[in-house]
């Protein structure tokens, strides 16, 4: 069974986390269409390449190779082309993510904001910290199992966040990231946000227990690459 194309993305539009060993500055991610075993695993395929290499082949596929007929829609992604758009990101906010204190006082505000705000409230974790969607490099987010250490499995230095790609661009929590052209200006929070499904879900694709998908790798270069788990 061939993979199919999950994600691709060049150095030079996305500077820093996407250098790889020796240089390699085009980073893909490949998918089965197709779940494996009792807890229905999905197989996924990293490359690291050289752009100078790739545009100098000899051949280029002229057709996009068939996929064979799928059980369910979000296992075939939904062809898009990434406009990169940098954003801050911050800690999580749990355990020893944060200082004690500053934690405290996020918990308080989180509070504040939702006795005056209702569901449309602002949160820390869901409004300024960790963008939905997909994204390069940043904080992670642990909605699912809550903060963990990350480690190579081959020299144990901690991994960095590469990648999270995820199904949905938008949640009752993330309107605060929404871009202005998908908004209605005349309206606040979630009812603000129009187009509909095709915004929210513009992949089409999920992921674990409808959790995002966070790439991390080794920045020794050596080591273990590129690992891969559900959040």
């Amino acid at each position: 069974m061939s993979f199919v194309a999950l994600a691709q993305f060049f150095g030079r539009d996305v500077p820093g986390p996407v250098a790889g060993p020796g240089g390699a500055d085009l980073v893909q991610r490949f998918r089965c269409p197709f779940t494996h075993g009792p807890y229905l695993e999905r197989r996924c395929l990293p490359q690291r390449r050289w752009t100078a290499q790739t545009e100098q082949a000899d051949h280029f596929l002229a057709a996009v190779p068939e996929v064979p007929l799928l059980r369910w829609e979000d296992e075939l992604p939904e062809s898009c082309v990434v406009h990169p758009e940098e954003v801050d990101t911050c800690p999580w906010a749990e355990d020893d993510t944060l200082p004690a204190a500053l934690i405290a006082r996020i918990d308080a505000w989180d509070d504040a904001q939702t006795a005056e705000g209702g569901r449309d409230a602002l949160s820390y974790q869901g409004a300024l910290s960790i963008p939905p969607g997909w994204r390069v490099g940043g904080f992670p987010g642990w909605a699912s199992t809550g903060p963990m250490d990350i480690t190579c499995a081959s020299c144990a230095v901690p991994m960095r966040l590469l990648l999270i790609a995820g199904g949905d661009e938008l949640d009752p929590d993330s309107h605060s990231w929404m871009p202005l052209e998908d908004r209605d200006p005349s309206r606040r929070g979630m009812a603000s946000v129009r187009g509909g499904q095709s915004v929210a879900q513009p992949t089409r694709l999920r992921f674990g227990r409808d959790r995002d998908l966070h790439v991390f790798t080794c920045p020794s270069g050596g080591g273990g690459g590129d690992g891969m788990t559900a959040r």
